[in-house]
């Protein structure tokens, strides 16, 4: 099992597919603008000592996945990270959080544990603001709530809205 974590020493691996990502055509950011996006809040909590490793290589494996649109947000409070990103759907965000499982196995290698991840997902529409307020309150309705059409997670995902 080959792992990203600790032997990841090109930067620039994923340039041309980033450069090409974001060469889209017109037609295209204009058919996007008409849809609902999947906004994922991602916190992840650890060990500090390897954590910032750990979410430097998923957030990389993430900017160069075809389905992810781009982070709105990212903030890092030592023991846990936040990210804030968009996405096209709950299938391209399940593809990506299944081919970071190695990452995941080598951090737990790293650490003796397994990183806590806490994530938030919630349509919204191309353009809107996403804010930081927003997807605490959002994270706070899941767990108060369970999922619905304001939050949910990929276990229980809810369909896009209709255009």
């Amino acid at each position: 099992m080959r792992s990203l974590l600790h032997s990841r020493t090109d930067r620039h691996v994923g340039a041309p597919a980033r450069a090409a990502r974001i060469r889209r055509s017109t037609p295209e950011t204009a058919r996007l603008a008409h849809w609902p996006l999947l906004v994922e809040a991602r916190t992840v909590t650890g060990d500090r000592h390897q954590l910032q490793a750990f979410v430097r290589v998923l957030r990389e494996r993430a900017g160069v996945h075809l389905g992810h649109l781009g982070e709105v947000h990212f903030s890092d409070e030592g023991d846990r990270i936040r990210v804030v990103a968009l996405w096209r759907s709950p299938t391209d965000l399940r593809s990506f959080v299944e081919d970071a499982h190695d990452e995941v196995l080598a951090y737990r290698a790293a650490t003796g544990a397994f990183p806590t991840v806490e994530r938030t997902l919630w349509w919204s529409s191309a353009g809107a603001e996403v804010t930081v307020a927003e997807a605490e309150s959002r994270a706070g309705h899941l767990r108060d709530h369970g999922p619905g059409p304001r939050a949910f997670t990929l276990a229980s995902p809810v369909p896009a809205p209709a255009g």
